[in-house]
């Protein structure tokens, strides 16, 4: 008997927190490694990077080899036949970006969740295992992930009502495009410290983070270093992002070269 599991939720009741990382490189293998390293999710990007539903298949397949969970990031945080799409070939959640209102949080439950939570319709493809999973269907409301981003001050101002929305999982920070909407300064390969140093936005950040905790929604939020992700799990958050797989690989081999570089000339 197979039966549907929520692998991230499974960390969060042994550990306290899952870890995660942004996968922008469309590439399986990155995957496959960072499963072999011991993550607990991956965030299959599709708002900011080019990845066909062929390669998000083989992403989930390399992704649940090492028990990781296969998460994507939609582009559009209406478009809910994209989201339920998604679902159907075999992702364990759905994120969508830019989440502002009740109604557009509402919108992703109705297309990631099946009724009475949602409209989400009944499919037989690589999501319920073409029927393999016994319990699909009475799962699937509990171990599939629906996740609000909050990014944007319409997203605080209603942060509230959109953490009341039944069926919401996670409310993911995004403190980028929320520091550029408070006017915060910041580089995109900076170690995040914005986030903390700037009162107003730190406390928007504890603000939604005390929200998610009253209507028991899973508080998540992006990080840029390993100390900034340990920080943010100490301060109560459960699903954090530690890196992005293309920032990673770009900052790591430009350090290794530079280092190359500098002891040649010892």
């Amino acid at each position: 008997m197979m039966e549907m599991r929520n692998l991230v939720k499974e960390k969060i009741a042994a550990n306290g927190y899952a870890l995660g990382a942004f996968v922008a490189s469309s590439s399986s293998m990155n995957c496959e490694i960072l499963g072999l390293n011991g993550l607990d999710f991956v965030m299959i990007d599709c708002e900011h990077a080019e990845t066909n539903m062929e390669s998000i298949v083989q992403m989930c397949r390399a992704s649940e080899m090492y028990g990781m969970a296969p998460l994507v990031r939609v582009y559009d945080p209406d478009d809910g036949p994209r989201m339920s799409r998604m679902l159907d070939v075999g992702v364990h959640g759905v994120m969508a970006p830019l989440v502002g209102t009740s109604e557009q949080a509402q919108n992703v439950v109705n297309f990631t969740k099946y009724a009475p939570l949602g409209k989400r319709g009944a499919n037989g493809g690589r999501g319920p295992r073409w029927g393999a999973y016994d319990n699909y269907i009475q799962a699937s409301n509990t171990a599939t992930l629906s996740i609000a981003q909050c990014e944007s001050l319409e997203g605080l101002k209603n942060i509230e009502k959109i953490a009341a929305t039944p069926g919401l999982d996670v409310i993911f920070i995004g403190t980028g495009d929320l520091s550029l909407e408070m006017g915060v300064t910041f580089k995109a390969d900076s170690a995040a410290n914005h986030t903390t140093s700037n009162h107003e936005l730190a406390a928007a950040v504890d603000h939604i983070l005390k929200i998610c905790q009253d209507n028991h929604v899973i508080p998540g939020i992006v990080t840029a270093s390993a100390e900034d992700a340990a920080r943010r799990i100490k301060q109560g958050f459960q699903f954090v992002t530690c890196m992005n797989d293309l920032g990673f690989f770009r900052s790591r081999t430009n350090q290794h070269i530079q280092t190359v570089r500098e002891l040649v000339k010892d």
